[in-house]
């Protein structure tokens, strides 16, 4: 019988045990930690990096109690059903949690006898790679054996007084998770120091001490925290612990997207059940939901029904396509239907069958994931400056993600350089942020997108709508900052605008809760910084909420251009939202300015293309065209120039046979190193 989960503690070394509450009584099975599976993990210091088999037998010398028994069992990476015996008997199945921490089981009576006897960890399948260890039992229950005391939270929203969903968090002293017990409930998904609540109650047991306890519900939300302090086991349970959270970012006209989303029980990993997921969707604000399960088309809307969440957010199908060549996530798809083809390696026809099962949204995922060299991008030997690539690679989809927030990424700017590349060679590639969180304390929405709606209803979402909004960019790009470019009141997002859209007063909204602080904000035309917006320091009481019109007088490029915007700020270093990146942004779509006036916005490459067709490419034209342009069209102008020398010197080569293999062979490698990128 599963009791609770328990505090993840990092870097818990081999041998490590913790000190007991109340009753110290403890005996010790297993004093180290164990390496189990197939695969070595060099990342998991505390067991040895190489397995020592796929199950675990060993004995040890009991002690028999009257009455029911607590077993501890400190683990990490438990992604699939492990069997806890103890002579013979099944007891307990192990906890299915990713992180590092100690687990508490209930001991039946009788199953330890005095003097010998023999413990064993046995996998349903042996294909899973676990820690595991610094096992021990003591007699008695649990609440004896750490004076458990019972808190009651209450979480609810400051306006209307309604309860509030939220994620709750709870760290001792040193800002560290602690160990919650009697806390899993229907409402409640629970891991190490974090209850996610859908009625806004969390009812938990703690041991004695002081701890701090936050709610937060979203990066829409205010942060509530309080200070408590729980009595040893003669005294009276505590008081009640009642919190508030209040709206802090009016993001009416749009709604909050996640998609990238994952359960454990159709991903195959992770720890987020279908219906723990139901349950932090609702704790983060997140109101549209994206199911993304690796190669499944995941139905939410039975579990969402089952727990009475369907007016929190509205969900949708989809699928993360996933091939050799890269992840692509799929929306809407139909359930019953059979998932889209993975295992081919030509992007145009793995679009081409994804958009047949009816997917009207094909995102890239993590471009440069797991490295920026190992990546789909790396892969295709991108260049951030033209937006050429090397072989048969094409933008078939309609967006690619920029952040995702369960992927480190040390250089926010490195995605967005690729896609600037992208746009500046024409490619009509939007952009999306999403959390990819597979676990329930990876925060999920955490990365989101906010895309624009007819409606703020969560549960009368359009899904049609937000999708074809999400295609065309009508949508801003989130990791704790809101931003949209406006003109007269409306967001522009992937509009295209007149020559007079400057004068006529485009400007850039940043509004973030009073817990992060926006720094500053760069204005992008074609790529190229065009203006800077430095934001006040330090918290903004209510949270940050400032409209800048755009400097009419900037360095705008004289044709047609693109727009973005990127806010930047700081980032919480909370354990209430665990962040993998130091910082936070806000980005936006881009606007596309049409400055000629023919009705298109045409490309920097586009713009090159006409340029070098109607002047030539001597000496004296490009200098005349290079002068005309921006640096983004220039570099596209350089691009066409030298592919035009290129291709005449390799076709004279050809004639003077140095470029065949009778030819100079320094020339040959010459000519084929210049082989043009697609």
């Amino acid at each position: 019988m599963k009791l609770s989960l328990a505090l993840v503690f990092v870097g818990l070394g081999s041998g490590a045990l913790l000190s007991l509450s109340a009753n110290d009584d403890r005996h010790t099975i297993v004093g180290r930690m164990v390496h189990l599976g197939d695969d070595a993990t060099p990342d998991w210091t505390e067991a040895p990096e190489q397995p020592e088999g796929q199950r675990f037998d060993t004995s040890f010398e009991g002690r028999a109690f009257d009455g029911e028994g607590t077993l501890s069992v400190t683990q990490r990476h438990v992604s699939n059903t492990w069997f806890v015996e103890i002579n013979g008997a099944r007891v307990a199945t192990l906890d299915k949690d990713d992180g590092l921490g100690e687990h508490f089981y209930t001991l039946p009576a009788g199953v330890i006898v005095d003097g010998a006897n023999t413990f064993a960890l046995v996998p349903e399948q042996p294909s899973d790679d676990i820690t595991v260890g610094n096992v021990w039992y003591a007699a008695g229950s649990l609440r004896e054996t750490l004076g458990l005391r019972d808190v009651s939270i209450s979480v609810t929203d400051a306006d209307s007084g309604a309860p509030s969903p939220a994620r709750i968090t709870i760290v001792d002293a040193d800002g560290d998770y602690v160990r919650l017990f009697d806390a899993e409930r229907e409402t409640a998904a629970v891991r190490s120091g974090v209850v996610y609540t859908s009625n806004g109650r969390a009812d938990v047991a703690l041991e004695p001490g002081t701890y701090d306890v936050y709610a937060l519900r979203g990066t829409e939300w205010s942060l509530a925290h309080a200070r408590l302090t729980v009595g040893g086991s003669n005294e009276v349970a505590s008081a009640p612990l009642a919190l508030e959270l209040r709206r802090e970012v009016d993001t009416r006209g749009f709604v909050a997207a996640d998609t990238h989303i994952h359960t454990v029980t159709h991903s195959g990993h992770g720890d987020a059940s279908v219906e723990e997921r139901m349950i932090t969707l609702a704790g983060e604000g997140v109101e549209l939901a994206i199911a993304t399960d690796h190669n499944h088309n995941t139905d939410y809307r039975p579990a969402q029904a089952a727990l009475g969440l369907n007016e929190l957010f509205t969900t949708v199908v989809g699928n993360e396509v996933t091939t050799k060549i890269g992840h692509l996530n799929a929306f809407p798809l139909d359930p019953n239907d059979e998932v889209p083809a993975h295992d081919g390696t030509d992007v145009v026809k793995i679009v081409e069958g994804i958009r047949a099962k009816g997917a009207k949204v094909v995102i890239l995922n993590h471009p440069r994931w797991p490295s920026h060299a190992d990546s789909p991008h790396g892969a295709l030997q991108l260049d951030p400056y033209t937006g050429d690539w090397r072989g048969s690679w094409a933008c078939a989809y309609d967006a690619v993600e920029l952040i995702n927030s369960d992927t480190e990424e040390p250089q926010p700017m490195l995605l967005f350089r690729d896609w600037f590349a992208l746009l500046n060679r024409g490619e009509d590639v939007r952009a999306v942020a999403a959390s990819d969180s597979h676990a329930v304390g990876v925060v999920v929405g955490q990365g989101r997108t906010y895309v624009r709606s007819s409606t703020d209803v969560p549960a009368e979402i359009d899904v049609d709508e937000c999708a074809t909004n999400i295609a065309a960019g009508r949508s801003s790009l989130s990791l704790g900052i809101f931003a949209d470019m406006r003109r007269a009141g409306r967001s522009i997002m992937g509009d295209t605008l007149g020559a007079d859209a400057l004068a006529g007063g485009i400007e850039l909204r940043v509004a973030s809760p009073s817990w992060v602080t926006p720094l500053r904000a760069t204005l992008y035309a074609n790529g190229v910084a065009v203006q800077e917006i430095e934001f006040a320091e330090g918290p903004v009481a209510g949270g940050t909420d400032r409209t800048v019109a755009l400097d009419p007088n900037a360095a705008w490029p004289a044709h047609d251009f693109w727009l973005v915007a990127i806010a930047t700020g700081t980032e919480p270093g909370a354990p209430w939202w665990p962040n993998r990146n130091d910082y936070t942004l806000g980005a936006t779509n881009p606007v596309f300015v049409d400055v000629d006036g023919d009705g298109v916005c045409s490309s920097p490459r586009a713009i090159a293309r006409a340029l070098v067709d109607e002047q030539g490419t001597d000496r004296d034209a490009v200098a005349a065209m290079l002068a005309r342009v921006d640096s983004a069209a220039a570099v596209q102008v350089m691009r066409l120039v030298r592919r035009a020398y290129v291709r005449e010197a390799s076709e004279r080569a050809a004639l003077l046979g140095n470029a065949t293999s009778g030819g100079d062979p320094w020339v040959g490698a010459w000519f084929e190193s210049l082989e043009e990128p697609r």
